[in-house]
């Protein structure tokens, strides 16, 4: 009796032990808070996190809280642990509550925990013209240059650094020229580089 008894309490113990052992979800996180339609579509990524444990797989659901079906994930060996990121598209304005939870995948149990966050996607401005993009020297007075990517298309908003000569300057015998942190200059060549 002791024994069928000793192995049922083990048998029970093992049955549960991949759910108590599995990968814990802690948070989800969006790429941006709000997010503006743009041709009638929002991409959104996301990144889940929690604290891992590569032992075994464990399940993981993603509802977008937009009637969409879940995405569901396997994290372990084969797919990858957390953190992990994922992409969603969403095709109407309003406020979204997107919840990770750990459920079963196929044969794979439910990771622990869960976590939401809430995501706004706003309708993109009908009837306004973009700002192109301005030329160089417009903006920026002389010596100066866009930065690159710098410019908000939306707002016209912008900023300027340092232009680098379109040259290097000569330097010299023992000397390097350098362009770093909006400097430019000569270095020293050898042990005793200044």
């Amino acid at each position: 009796m002791k024994r069928s008894s000793l192995f049922a309490v083990t048998a029970f113990t093992l049955a549960f032990a991949p759910a108590a052992w599995a990968d814990t979800i802690t948070t989800i996180t969006p790429h941006a808070d709000r997010v503006v339609l743009e041709n009638g579509q929002a991409n959104v990524r996301f990144r889940v996190s929690g604290q891992g444990n590569e032992a075994t797989d464990c399940g993981m659901w993603i509802e977008y809280g937009d009637n969409g079906s879940p995405d569901t994930r396997v994290i372990g060996r084969t797919d990858g642990y957390l953190p992990r990121e994922f992409d969603h598209v969403f095709s109407a304005p309003g406020q979204y509550t997107v919840t990770a939870k750990g459920q079963r995948v196929k044969t794979t149990f439910g990771c622990s925990g869960s976590a939401s966050t809430v995501i706004t996607v706003v309708e993109g401005r009908q009837g306004r013209q973009r700002a192109a993009a301005p030329p160089q020297q417009q903006y920026c007075p002389s010596g100066w240059m866009l930065r690159e990517g710098s410019y908000n298309r939306d707002s016209g908003a912008f900023t300027c650094t340092p232009a680098y000569p379109a040259q290097q300057m000569d330097c010299g015998p023992g000397l390097r020229y350098f362009e770093s942190d909006n400097l430019i200059g000569c270095r020293s060549v050898g042990r005793n580089q200044r």
